[in-house]
């Protein structure tokens, strides 16, 4: 069986595209901490809306986990398999 995968550079690491975060939504107290550094880093898949954090270009998502690191609440779970026909409830 072969499976295949779209990879990303980033920080001199390779990583596997498709998965992507899913963010508890009670936890989430909207710093914005992970959406400055996802900016900041280059895949920009983060913005805040209504308060927390929300996915909005999960196709940009590299699946580093530096958001799940910038989180001071343990907000960011990582990772689903990204479907565009069936997204993680927390999209």
């Amino acid at each position: 069986m072969k499976i295949e995968v779209e990879l990303a550079q980033a920080f001199g690491r390779t990583f596997v595209k498709g998965n992507i975060l899913e963010i508890h939504p009670v936890r989430c107290m909207g710093c914005a901490h992970c959406v400055s550094l996802c900016k900041k880093l280059g895949p920009n898949v983060l913005e805040i809306q209504g308060g927390v954090a929300k996915v909005v270009r999960p196709e940009n998502c590299i699946g580093d986990g530096a958001c799940m690191m910038a989180c001071p609440t343990k907000a960011i779970f990582l990772m689903s398999r990204y479907d565009p026909a069936n997204p993680p409830q927390a999209v």
